[in-house]
C-alpha cells in the first residue's frame, strides 16, 4: 500500500467514524447535546463543532481559500446542522486523497496560525494531522456521552472500520 492509498483509507475511516458518532448522537435527546460536561469543550455539540472547524479550516488552508472567523457558525444550531457540516468537511478529505498526485501530496502549504504567526506544513502532514485530531476528539465525545448518561457508544476504532 502506498502512502497515498493509506492516507485515502484514513480519510474513508475518518468519515465513517464521524458518521457513526453523529448517528449515535442524533438518536439521543437533543437537549443532552448542550448539557455542560467536563472536557476540552463545554458540550457535545461544541466538541462536534470544533472537529468540524478544524477539518474545515485545514481544508481552506490546503485549497488556499480565505476564511473568516468561523467559531460562531454553529451558535444556536443543533446536532443535525453541525453533523451535516462535519460530514461534508470529512468528505472533502476522501475526494482530496483520492485525486491528489504524489507530488502535490508532498507540497508545502504556507499559512498563518490562528495567532497570526506564519507557518508551513506539507499537505501529507496536514491531512494526517486532521485525521488524528478528529480521532482524538471522538474519544472525548465517548467520555462526554457517558457523562450525560449514554451507555452505548459506537465502536469507531480503526480496526472496526477495516474489519467491515
Amino acid at each position: 500500500m502506498t502512502v497515498k492509498e493509506h492516507l485515502s483509507q484514513c480519510a474513508l475511516y475518518n468519515h465513517w467514524a464521524n458518521q457513526s458518532m453523529t448517528e449515535w448522537f442524533l438518536a439521543k435527546d437533543p437537549a443532552s447535546m448542550d448539557k455542560p460536561v467536563t472536557s476540552s469543550f463545554p458540550s457535545i455539540n461544541k466538541t462536534l463543532s470544533h472537529i468540524w472547524l478544524a477539518e474545515y479550516l485545514w481544508m481552506c488552508r490546503i485549497e488556499g481559500i480565505q476564511w473568516k472567523n468561523l467559531t460562531g457558525r454553529h451558535e444556536g444550531q443543533g446536532t443535525q446542522e453541525i453533523s451535516t457540516d462535519l460530514l461534508e468537511a470529512s468528505n472533502y478529505y476522501i475526494v482530496k486523497t483520492t485525486s491528489i498526485s504524489d507530488k502535490d501530496l508532498n507540497t508545502t502549504i504556507e499559512y498563518k496560525l490562528l495567532s497570526g504567526e506564519p507557518s508551513q506544513t506539507s499537505v501529507l502532514n496536514i491531512i494526517h494531522h486532521v485525521m488524528n485530531h478528529s480521532t482524538y476528539h471522538r474519544g472525548q465525545l465517548v467520555t462526554m456521552g457517558r457523562e450525560v448518561g449514554f451507555t452505548d457508544p459506537p465502536k469507531t476504532d480503526f480496526i472496526q472500520f477495516v474489519r467491515q
